[in-house]
């Protein structure tokens, strides 16, 4: 079982129900049409996009994950398409999302994946679409710990045996520059106490928009 597939496991609800509030706040300037969820967890983003006449679909590498949101869905007498996947091996057809989410999925991979994912999520926007970009920063209280104990296999990237899998912390340089053909639309940096999962702690974050 993989380390993600036993967090879902453990708890009822591994993130909460809430969207992100950036999304929320932009979510009328994406035009209507499709929406594409990398990492939709159990849907949070994805329903709330669905209820609004979206046209949603999202991978997710859990299979856990995807049968909540499936379910979510069905309850709520929403469609969304959700697919188990893992987003190293997707490809995203060019030019036919209005929005493409990546939620705070893209720590999960080493830096010359993401850089690899970021250019299928560019090419994958309509003319006048949207992307959306949660990340862990530098400023985590997590990258110190895994500057301490964890082997560093690429620039900020390290792999932990405990979990069997990477984690990558983005500076905002690194951000800025995976996107310079787009226009900024939303950018913000900082440190904040998580509440949506698991005991309050604190997470140093970059949220981007364009």
């Amino acid at each position: 079982m993989s380390a993600w597939e036993e967090a879902y496991a453990s708890v009822e609800s591994l993130w909460g129900l809430k969207p992100d509030r950036i999304l929320t706040e932009y979510a009328n300037l994406v035009p209507k049409g499709r929406v594409l969820d990398l990492g939709i967890g159990e849907g949070r983003n994805s329903l709330f996009f669905a209820k609004m006449g979206y046209e949603v679909e999202g991978v997710d590498i859990s299979k856990t994950a995807i049968d909540r949101c499936i379910e979510r869905a069905r309850n709520a007498n929403l469609k969304v398409k959700a697919e188990i996947r893992d987003l190293k091996e997707i490809e995203i057809i060019p030019g036919r999302y209005s929005l493409i989410i990546a939620s705070w999925v893209l720590n999960f991979f080493k830096k010359t994946e993401v850089e690899q994912i970021i250019e299928k999520i560019k090419h994958g926007l309509k003319q006048d679409g949207f992307v959306y970009i949660g990340v862990f920063s530098l400023e985590d209280p997590g990258y110190k710990r895994a500057k301490e104990r964890l082997d560093e296999v690429e620039e900020n990237t390290f792999y932990s045996m405990r979990r069997n899998s990477f984690v990558h912390y983005f500076t905002k340089e690194e951000v800025l520059s995976l996107f310079t053909d787009l226009k900024i639309i939303h950018w913000a940096t900082g440190v904040a106490l998580g509440l949506n999962h698991g005991d309050p702690h604190y997470h140093g974050f970059i949220e981007y928009v364009g």
